[in-house]
Order: structure tokens, then C-alpha cells, then sequence
């Protein structure tokens, strides 16, 4: 059972195809607003877009669980399945200096993207249907001068390097970094773009991946974005907050602390190749009393992990990415470890109908420390995981009057 629920609820998902990529292919984005920044003079009568994806995958599990779910997985959990992952429609309205967005979701994925709101994500997959529902995003921003933006809702994380939207990865699933972190927030902040170099964002948010807090408290987010050079971004990101009290759908904790540091970067090496870096390391403080050993939460505990990307694009039609990652969860606080373990995901991109179709081949293997993955008996006696298909995208967007 996914332990993500009830440590959020002591703490305190993103983005469309083209406003919300703060830089190319796949890193999370600081907000939606820096977009509305940056962007080119709205004309006075408005403009609206609609733009969105479908995706479909299979995927090969060598150890045929019996359970029929890969372990360790955010999305893609049907073990030797077709399988039907997420579509999305993301509805932009931009007026002079300011923008609305409605961005929807539905199927599977849905749920598992807004798992803060659906209290029985993984204890009960009958209700993960195709038929799922959800708002991703919803927000509204407001250039309040030419360099400092206003947004509040629910908006997309700044943590982290990949994102929600699978036409924005390389590598169709994602990692133990993107799972153990947030997806969304539910808030208000300030971004200002200094100059071409540097650019700052401030807010206040109720927790992680939530659209109602538990309580009082609230959590503050983060992020100095910094462009040394042409092609080079820098992301250093931070949420963290004190949510004493907390009400969780498993009980009342007697309150706890969460502090997320995050380093992203990309850098656009040649106009082939792509190099990216994620670290991040978490500490959460448990405000117990009384420690018991039996409950990881009684006790103060730390997450880190670290993942590299190579991207390289042999042609305009074809592409290979590699993803490479270490992640340590000892006391299970976060997903569900405890965990030690890495992760090599060989992914292609064959692009058909002019980049609006991509089929995804993927290979990737898991490895833990101890015995952590499933059998054809239903046992937890694997060290390793190994899987093998592909995923379909399909992405569209559409803009009335042109």
C-alpha cells in the first residue's frame, strides 16, 4: 500500500505541452506564470487553446507477479497488460496580462496524479478505472509588471526533473524521484524573472498534493532558477513546512516536519545530445513522543536519491534516452520501503505523424538491496525487476483562428 497519503498529510501534479516547460523536453517547471512572463504581448481580445495527449502502453514483467502490478512503479502498473495511462485536455484563456487554465485529466492515471484527494489509491484498485476523473490544474495568473507574476490555485510542482505530462519525459516511466516527491500544490506565489540569467520564485501552499490542508499550518515553496550559458538551466528547489496535528485518512499524528531540497539541471550539450541531473535529499522530523520501532513514523527519518539523463537524437525521427538512478528510503516513510535500489531505463522515441505520435520501446531494470520485489507466487523473494514493451503518445493542440 502506497505510504505517500499519510506522510503528506504531515506535510504540508503539471503542466500542458507548451506552457509549462520552463526549458526543453522534461524538466518541472517553477510555475505556469513564468511562461506568462516571458511570453510574447497577448493581443487585447484573448486567445484560447486547447491542446492535451492520449497515451497507451504494454509492458513485459520477467518475474510475472502475481499480483499483475510492476512494484516500484508511479503509472505504469499493470504488469502484462494493455493498458490505458492518461488523457489530458488543458484549456488556456489569456487576456492582456492575464491567463486561466482548466487542464484535465482522465483514466487511470488521473487518480494516481491527484492521489492526495482519492483516499484509497492503492488499497483497492478496483477503484482505478478508465473512467477516472480529475482536475490537474486549475489556476489563474496575472502579469502584475513586466518581470513579476501572480498565480494562485492548483498548479504543477517546481521539484523535480521529470513531469506528469508523458509527452514531456523522454523515458515513459518515471522515477523513484518523481514518485517520492510531489505532483501538485494548492497555493499562491510570486515568480520574477531578474534578468535573462536569474529568476525567482516564492510561495505559500497547503502542503504537498493536496487541495485542502489538514490544518492551520501551511508550507512555503521555492526556487532560484539560474541560466549560466545558452542551453544550461540550474533549478534549485526547496518546499518544506511544519504541520503539527496533522488529520490523516489513517489517524491523527501528533504533528511532523518536512524539508525538500532539490537540485535540477539540463544542459543542451549539441543540438543531438542532452544531459540532465536530479538530486534531491529529504529529512522529516516525526514530533513523536514515543518512538516505536515498528511505525516509521515515530521516529525522525531522512530519503536522498540522485538520477542522470542522456538524450540523443540520432535523427528528426528517432531518438535513444537513458535514465540512471539511485534512491534510498531506510525507514520507509515516503513510497513504500524501506527501500535501497537503482533503476537503468533504456528508452527510444520513434516519431511518426509529423512528432504528434511517438512510440516509446523501453527496457528497464530494478535492483534493491534486499528482497523487495514479487514472484509468480505472490512472494516478496526478488532482488531485481526487469520489464520490456512500449508506449504510444498521441499530443494535439489547437488553437481557434489559426
Amino acid at each position: 500500500m502506497r505510504k505517500k497519503p499519510l506522510l503528506l498529510s504531515c506535510l504540508l501534479a503539471c503542466s500542458s505541452l507548451h506552457l509549462f516547460a520552463q526549458h526543453t523536453d522534461s524538466v518541472r517547471v517553477t510555475s505556469p506564470s513564468e511562461a506568462t512572463i516571458t511570453q510574447p504581448e497577448i493581443p487585447a481580445t484573448g486567445a484560447l487553446s486547447i491542446s492535451g495527449y492520449v497515451d497507451a502502453y504494454y509492458f513485459n514483467n520477467f518475474n510475472n507477479p502475481q499480483s499483475g502490478v510492476n512494484r516500484g512503479r508511479i503509472f505504469d502498473l499493470p504488469a502484462n497488460n494493455f493498458a490505458l495511462g492518461l488523457v489530458q485536455t488543458m484549456i488556456t484563456y489569456t487576456y492582456g496580462k492575464s491567463k486561466v487554465v482548466a487542464d484535465l485529466t482522465y483514466g487511470p492515471n488521473a487518480d494516481l496524479g491527484n492521489f492526495g484527494n482519492y483516499r484509497s489509491l492503492n488499497t483497492n484498485q478496483d477503484n482505478i478505472t478508465s473512467s477516472s476523473f480529475a482536475i490537474k490544474q486549475a489556476y489563474l495568473s496575472y502579469n502584475l509588471t513586466d518581470k513579476l507574476a501572480f498565480t494562485i490555485g492548483q498548479y504543477g510542482t517546481h521539484i523535480g526533473y521529470e513531469l506528469i505530462d508523458a509527452p514531456l519525459n523522454f523515458n515513459y516511466s518515471l522515477s523513484y524521484l518523481f514518485g517520492n516527491g510531489p505532483f501538485y500544490h494548492t497555493g499562491a506565489k510570486l515568480d520574477y524573472a531578474v534578468n535573462d540569467k536569474l529568476g525567482l520564485m516564492l510561495g505559500v501552499v497547503n502542503g504537498w498534493d493536496m487541495l485542502m490542508d489538514f490544518n492551520k499550518q501551511k508550507s512555503v515553496t521555492a526556487q532560484v532558477h539560474l541560466t549560466p550559458t545558452e542551453g544550461f538551466h540550474v533549478y534549485a528547489n526547496y518546499i518544506g513546512g511544519d504541520e503539527h496535528d496533522g488529520k490523516s485518512y489513517f489517524g491523527t499524528i501528533k504533528g511532523c516536519r518536512t524539508d525538500l531540497w532539490d537540485i535540477t539541471t539540463s544542459y543542451q550539450i549539441s543540438e543531438k545530445v542532452k544531459f540532465g541531473l536530479n538530486a534531491a535529499y529529504g529529512s522529516f522530523s516525526s514530533g513523536a513522543a514515543v518512538i516505536d520501532e515498528t511505525d516509521p513514523y515515530s521516529d525522525d527519518a531522512s530519503w536522498k536519491g540522485a538520477a542522470v539523463y542522456l538524450n540523443i537524437a540520432a535523427s528528426d525521427k528517432f531518438g535513444l534516452g537513458l535514465r540512471a538512478e539511485r534512491f534510498e528510503d531506510p525507514r520507509g516513510v515516503r513510497y513504500f520501503g524501506p527501500f535501497k535500489g537503482n533503476e537503468f531505463t533504456l528508452t527510444g522515441d520513434i516519431k511518426l505523424a509529423d512528432g504528434h505520435f511517438n512510440l516509446k520501446p523501453e527496457f528497464r531494470i530494478d535492483t534493491a538491496k534486499d528482497k523487495f520485489f514479487e514472484d509468480t507466487n505472490g512472494n516478496f523473494s526478488k532482488k531485481s525487476q526487469v520489464t520490456l514493451g512500449a508506449a504510444f503518445v498521441y499530443t494535439f493542440d489547437f488553437s481557434p483562428g489559426k
